[in-house]
């Protein structure tokens, strides 16, 4: 019963619309029409015998076809038949025009960033700062986004920037229409949700520390993780944070890792001042300089079976370097990161607790154990990171 109204009241609304009222009229007109020619040309030396017959004659007449197939004989048919011509010229091209409107506002509107993105699996950037354009760059290069081959996802960008701003990003990225826009505040959940935040493969979340101070970046960053934790506690969320202090916060909100803007920069640095050759080494693994060499491999049971010392003879055998191995996620709960000496945090929990909400906040990010000793058992571990030999793959 609730879907029958449901129904109807979407049929009210279509109705009500310009379009939906023109599309009704050409309806009725084609139903008498067809009811009328048969009735004036249903002889039995006419051309018409039956109503599809007749309402062949009134689509091509009233869409000024005219195949001239049928003639009406009669002059009730002849009148219809005029009567047909003169108003199919007008609904016609009304109707034409209406869709080339409708066509071009969509296309307008999405530009702006207003429509609802219909994505599954895709990738979305929630705000912007002058580092956006690299993480895309290394989005593409790393086939996380791309042309929309297999593997590849469409990105979607969340942001408040002007149409100026996004119009460039467009051109600069030359994605075509694997690239959305979705336009407004960042902590609005009406916003977020257009981006279709519940069925996205990863979301980024950047610090807009641009245009306002770090404190008050980080705190509109912090709302932001709030809301999108709020609409999805499973879609993994990067960020990052323009205060140090602030990343404790962050990963109470659900944020599964965060990074310090500028943090590692200071690292690279330091790492140059002690040997120049660390930053070369870096930049050769992570593929600035040509093909990123960083694989992962997710372990077999056969290979779980294995310690590390097999593992890396097996990967040797292929010219590979195993480095590392990782659990990929974990359930991450309220009360994992919630301080239990903290009197504040512990009410917290018991708020939720007491209200019936859960404390599931989603996978928190993998951790990693970097060359670890030979009789390291894989029991325990989902996966290998690893490098590819150093020539062009």
């Amino acid at each position: 019963m609730q879907l029958a109204l449901r129904i109807m009241d979407t049929l009210a609304g279509w109705c009500r619309s310009p379009f939906g009222k023109l599309t009704l009229l050409i309806m009725v007109m084609l139903g008498s029409s067809t009811v009328g020619f048969w009735y004036f040309e249903h002889y039995p030396n006419g051309e018409i015998h039956d109503l599809f017959g007749a309402l062949w004659w009134a689509v091509v007449t009233l869409t000024t076809v005219g195949y001239g197939d049928m003639v009406p004989g009669t002059v009730g048919g002849k009148i219809m038949g005029v009567f047909v011509m003169i108003c199919g010229i007008g609904l016609v091209s009304t109707l034409t025009g209406n869709l080339a409107s409708m066509l071009v506002e969509r296309k307008a509107r999405k530009r702006k960033g207003l429509l609802k993105v219909n994505l599954t699996n895709h990738v979305i950037i929630v705000g912007w700062n002058e580092f956006g354009l690299e993480l895309i760059a290394a989005l593409r290069d790393n086939h996380v986004i791309g042309s929309g081959q297999k593997g590849r996802s469409d990105l979607v960008l969340v942001n408040a920037l002007p149409a100026d701003n996004r119009e460039a990003i467009a051109f600069q990225l030359e994605m075509g229409e694997h690239l959305h826009f979705v336009h407004g505040a960042i902590t609005n959940e009406s916003v977020l949700q257009r981006s279709g935040i519940a069925r996205a493969k990863v979301v980024y979340l950047l610090s807009q520390h641009e245009e306002q101070s770090s404190k008050d970046a980080d705190q509109e960053t912090l709302y932001a993780a709030l809301a999108i934790r709020e609409l999805s506690s499973q879609v993994p969320l990067y960020g990052e944070v323009a205060l140090p202090e602030n990343r404790k916060h962050m990963l109470r909100a659900g944020v599964n890792e965060i990074l310090v803007h500028g943090q590692l920069t200071s690292l690279i640095l330091g790492l140059m001042g002690a040997n120049p050759s660390m930053w070369t080494f870096l930049q050769e693994i992570l593929g600035m300089r040509g093909n990123n060499h960083m694989g992962f491999k997710t372990l077999t049971r056969e290979e779980q079976q294995l310690n590390w010392g097999d593992l890396m003879t097996q990967f040797r055998a292929n010219h590979q370097l195993p480095l590392a191995l990782c659990h990929v996620s974990k359930q991450l709960s309220l009360e994992d990161v919630l301080d239990e000496s903290s009197a504040l945090d512990q009410f917290i929990l018991e708020l939720f607790e007491s209200s019936g909400q859960e404390t599931s906040m989603g996978q928190s990010g993998p951790s990693v154990l970097a060359n670890p000793p030979d009789d390291e058992s894989l029991a325990g571990y989902d996966a290998v990171l690893f490098l590819y030999p150093g020539a062009t793959r």
